[in-house]
């Protein structure tokens, strides 16, 4: 979605803003929702479903970085560990990072899922 103009008044333009947020998040870009209700929020801070919803996707976002960074923490380890092994062959090594992706992938959905139960005392030590 490219930027634009939003015409009508702050209610129409926050109300749109939502929308767009929510269908964002729909589609799993909490990034984009984050920003868009930023916006509300920033200008209408009485809005409490935006306050809500900005700090849901901010959450999410979060955890979507925790995901890719673990991932990519895996796929170095496991490089590193079949490097470390003297493994000569590329396809080797290409597969261990392939597994450790997925490793750190998997931790990084048991660290979220922990977070998301255990509750704020939890988050905060993270």
């Amino acid at each position: 979605m490219s930027k634009q103009l939003l015409t009508g008044t702050l209610d129409e333009q926050c109300d749109y803003l939502i929308q767009v947020a929510q269908e964002k998040m729909n589609e799993g870009n909490f990034t984009g929702a984050y920003h868009a209700l930023k916006e509300v929020v920033k200008h209408a801070p009485d809005r409490a479903e935006a306050v809500v919803l900005m700090a849901f996707a901010k959450e999410r976002k979060s955890e979507q970085t925790r995901l890719l960074v673990l991932s990519l923490i895996g796929a170095i380890i496991f490089v590193g560990i079949g490097s470390v092994a003297g493994l000569s062959s590329d396809l080797w090594l290409l597969a261990l990072g392939f597994v450790g992706l997925l490793v750190g992938y998997g931790i990084g959905n048991f660290l979220n899922s922990l977070r998301r139960t255990a509750g704020p005392e939890f988050t905060n030590r993270i």
